[in-house]
């Protein structure tokens, strides 16, 4: 049980300095204000490689987050842990750029075969949504006629986001069909913060509006995988899969506070009411031409058009009315190559599994009733250890978003991500003599 033990070890020393994880400068797109923040999914550190194309994708060894029926492959008691690094560039219309970077834990998994590829339950944490954006905008007062114009800037924060909690089983029903399911716990808090400061005049005060958002409820998952053997030549699979988050209401607590300067708050309101998450549909294929190479392309679609709230985000106001969010379309596709396939024998370089991907997205936001649209490659490495069942993987995703065009920007960003992935095989029955 060692490498399993030392890898749970390892994320409880990684958790236990969050703040410590992560960069000072830690800001991210302007677009993570709108909705409950910039979605992101973590899958598996291989199907993530593979543009993220996981719905079908079957594994002993990776518990495969993007459909709970691959968990009945399970041979290995396995735990992950997965750390990330990103920058993002982002330029507006005016050729105005700036930069940002930043990093943190990316997800925790584990998972135990409760019967070695016919029933497996799996546990995992990861983010849902982040919000991470900061904006400034300058300008004057214009005075009565004989004054000074009165100099002020706007500071847009946001920061927070929605976290996940997944827990449930996958069973083998027959040798070519696989089910399964589990419960989904989000929770989080997503804050505004709006300050306005008047830097060349002291006669005026500094002022704040400060909105908290505190959401919490859970939802179900399920999933399955059918598969065929043989089809086109002795050893291949073909595999297809399917996925459903059902939609998910949260419950919460609003407030806002309005002050004047930083230290003292005059007005608070508070409110109580209710989000509701859209379900999320998922659709994959996946060829394994044997055991050196695999194919593997996804589907993903979230009806974000629909998504309600008694509360005000970013784009989404339910008093006035506007709502510029959209549903949500992402379509990925990768492969996989291990030269070496299944030989212990063979060298190291051939042992290691070399993974290439794309995606395109159109994101569930439409400012100023335009789509954005993402375009990303990613790719990764799969390297053995001294263990059989550990792997040390690295990722990475090199991306576009929005355009220059009107009033929107292009962001332009890279994550670099490292999983350490750790298997053993427990409640095996010694044989004596």
């Amino acid at each position: 049980m060692r490498p399993v033990l030392t890898g749970i070890l390892f994320a409880a020393f990684f958790l236990a300095e969050p703040i410590s994880a992560q960069s000072t400068n830690n800001f991210g797109s302007p677009y993570s204000r709108f909705g409950v923040g910039e979605r992101l999914g973590l899958t598996s550190s291989m199907t993530d490689a593979m543009g993220g194309a996981g719905t079908a994708m079957r594994s002993s060894l990776y518990a495969n987050l993007a459909n709970p029926a691959q968990w009945a492959d399970l041979s290995f008691v396995g735990f992950s842990a997965a750390a990330q690094v990103r920058g993002i560039e982002t330029t507006d219309a005016a050729d105005a750029t700036s930069r940002a970077s930043g990093g943190g834990v990316r997800g925790i998994q584990f998972s135990i075969p409760l019967s070695s590829r016919k029933v497996g339950m799996t546990l995992a944490f990861r983010p849902y949504s982040r919000v991470d954006y900061r904006a400034i905008e300058e300008g004057e007062i214009e005075p009565d006629e004989g004054d000074t114009p009165v100099a002020f800037r706007h500071n847009f924060e946001g920061n927070g986001g929605l976290h996940q909690f997944t827990a449930g089983l996958g069973v083998r029903l027959s040798p070519a069909i696989s089910v399964g399911a589990s419960a989904e716990m989000f929770f989080g808090t997503i804050e505004y913060l709006q300050r306005t400061e008047f830097p060349e005049n002291d006669e005026y005060l500094e002022t704040r509006t400060a909105r908290s958002t505190r959401l919490s409820g859970i939802t179900g998952t399920v999933g399955a995988i059918v598969s065929k053997s043989n089809v086109f030549g002795e050893g291949d699979a073909i595999h297809v899969g399917a996925s459903v988050t059902l939609p998910a209401k949260l419950s919460g607590n609003f407030v806002q506070t309005l002050g004047v300067s930083l230290d003292r708050d005059t007005v608070a309101t508070s409110l109580d009411g209710s989000v509701t998450l859209p379900l999320s549909a998922r659709f994959g294929m996946a060829y394994t031409g044997s055991e050196h190479w695999s194919f593997a392309a996804d589907v993903l679609y979230e009806p974000w058009g629909s998504f309600e709230s008694d509360f005000a985000f970013g784009g989404f106001d339910p008093v006035s009315g506007i709502n510029s969010l959209k549903d949500r379309l992402r379509a990925g596709g990768g492969f996989q190559v291990i030269p070496g396939g299944r030989q212990r024998t063979a060298g190291y370089f051939a042992r290691t599994a070399y993974r290439f991907g794309a995606y395109a997205e159109r994101s569930f936001y439409a400012p100023f009733d335009t789509n954005l649209n993402t375009f990303a490659v990613t790719a990764g490495v799969s390297l053995p250890t001294v263990v059989p069942a550990a792997r040390f993987d690295l990722g990475l995703e090199v991306g576009t978003r929005g355009s220059t065009d009107g009033m929107l920007v292009r962001d332009v960003f890279i994550r670099g991500t490292a999983t350490i992935n750790f298997g053993e095989r427990w409640f095996v029955r010694r044989r004596i003599g």
